[in-house]
């Protein structure tokens, strides 16, 4: 199992990811409200004055809430497909998928 995960993602998973992603962010009226609050709050904040090093200790932990965010984001949608390619499994839809396959590549290399 881990090993079909490791190639999908060698496979490109991570822009296939980012795709499907963005198609649903885009129609996502909370998603988008939220962007939008994000936006105005990151106007007021900069008006806001701070101390450089004040500022770049706000700023340096902003970036690693998003990075942190970004990350489990990627890790709960590879859940999601671990997930479902064991749901699958279990429900017989995949019973001839053969994991040793998966040593090869997109093109057929192993």
């Amino acid at each position: 199992m881990e090993q079909l995960i490791n190639k999908l993602l060698e496979m490109g998973m991570g822009q296939f990811m980012d795709n499907s992603r963005q198609d649903l962010i885009m129609t996502d009226e909370v998603y988008l409200k939220d962007i939008e609050d994000e936006g105005e709050l990151e106007q007021r904040y900069m008006s806001v004055v701070l101390p450089d090093k004040e500022r770049i200790l706000i700023n340096d932990y902003i970036a690693c809430i998003k990075t942190c965010d970004s990350r489990y984001s990627d890790i709960s949608y590879m859940a999601g497909i671990k997930d479902a390619v064991r749901m699958f499994t279990y429900l017989g839809l995949l019973k001839d998928f053969d994991v040793s396959k998966q040593e090869e590549g997109a093109n057929g290399q192993v």
